[in-house]
């Protein structure tokens, strides 16, 4: 199995199937990041394929001292912040894609299920009024599982807006869900 840095190198060299692994192994994650992000299937799936097309196009600036799978992540959230801003307004949905952070989990007992499945309601719904400057940062850390240091590269910002962001962002979600709050936040 190539690397990252190797599959890159064999693409620029012209083997479009060293591409396709890279889509392989990326797609996933990519499609993972816009959906929660924008929560809308057929919009995740056009920006996915965006991704790569302005990943291929750019392969050549791409820095093999960097992890491709930031590099990757960071023109998928660029993409998703130039969506919002073209809508203004992010469409979301309670279809079948519903955000299951806290769903991971078999649980033996029904009831402990349906908590747990509530919960994922609840913060899903707290996730889909987060300001999407915040919602993008707590999807990097806890569903993509990035370290703040990858975050902040991925989104070009210093170490410590990455860090204030984070804690803005469990502050607004805490206060949302223990105090109930309907509508959006107030920033």
């Amino acid at each position: 199995m190539f690397s990252d840095q190797e599959l890159v190198k064999m693409t620029l060299k012209g083997n479009k199937n060293s591409f396709d692994d890279i889509v392989l192994r990326y797609s996933t994650k990519v499609y993972s990041l816009i959906l929660r992000m924008l929560r809308d299937p057929m919009l995740a799936e056009d920006l996915t394929q965006d991704t790569f097309l302005r990943a291929y196009r750019s392969l050549d600036k791409y820095n093999p001292a960097y992890p491709f799978g930031n590099w990757i992540l960071k023109i998928a959230s660029n993409l998703c912040i130039d969506n919002i801003r073209k809508s203004k307004k992010v469409a979301f949905s309670d279809s079948d894609t519903e955000l299951s952070l806290l769903t991971q989990n078999v649980f033996a007992d029904p009831q402990e299920a349906l908590l747990d499945k509530e919960t994922s309601r609840e913060l899903t719904q707290a996730l889909t009024v987060l300001p999407a400057k915040y919602r993008l940062v707590i999807l990097l850390r806890y569903l993509e599982g990035l370290k703040y240091e990858e975050i902040a590269t991925v989104l070009e910002e210093p170490l410590g807006t990455i860090k204030t962001k984070l804690h803005r962002a469990r502050w607004l979600l805490k206060d949302y869900l223990f105090n109930k709050k309907e509508g959006e936040f107030g920033e």
